[in-house]
């Protein structure tokens, strides 16, 4: 039980740090939408760095922002599902649910992050490029289905777990 409240103090700051973060994203994305200059600024966001203020950059800066709340949504998930392990109610239907969810929407981000960097490569910079490696697409994506397998290992558990109480 100490690590599960390890890592519930670990998940709690992270969405302290993020719920502080969203009025100041929330601001710069106003900022930058109704900008018509900000190439005196540096802006770089998520290893993209911001040049030209069109129309395309700010629909790929809004799809930006949609990933970085659905990926503060899915902390949220995670401190519910937390939550719930604390209570030990490790196989209830609200967790199964909430990893299934988490899963779909890490699927999401991870394809609307890396769909975005690759017009906007391929737009300003002009280039494509292929990275081997570990990159937050790659993690975002395999984390996503490791959530959705883990929805379905829980549902099969508490499935043999319903059955065993029955025969007992």
């Amino acid at each position: 039980m100490k690590k599960l409240n390890i890592l519930k103090v670990i998940v709690d700051i992270m969405w302290i740090l993020a719920m502080f973060s969203v009025p100041l994203i929330l601001f710069l994305f106003v900022f930058i939408f109704i900008s018509d200059d900000i190439s005196t600024f540096n802006i770089k966001i998520n290893g993209l760095e911001l040049i030209q203020t069109s129309i395309l950059t700010k629909i790929i800066l809004g799809v930006m922002l949609c990933t970085y709340f659905l990926l503060i949504y899915c902390i949220y998930l995670f401190k519910k599902i937390l939550r719930s392990f604390q209570k030990l109610k490790i196989f209830d239907e609200q967790v199964i649910v909430n990893f299934n969810k988490m899963g779909f929407l890490l699927i999401t981000a991870s394809l609307l992050y890396g769909g975005s960097s690759f017009v906007y490569n391929t737009v300003y910079y002009k280039k494509l490029s292929l990275e081997i490696g570990f990159n937050s697409f790659l993690i975002m994506l395999c984390f996503g289905f490791f959530f959705i397998v883990l929805s379905e290992i829980f549902k099969i558990s508490r499935n043999m777990k319903d059955e065993n109480e029955l025969t007992i």
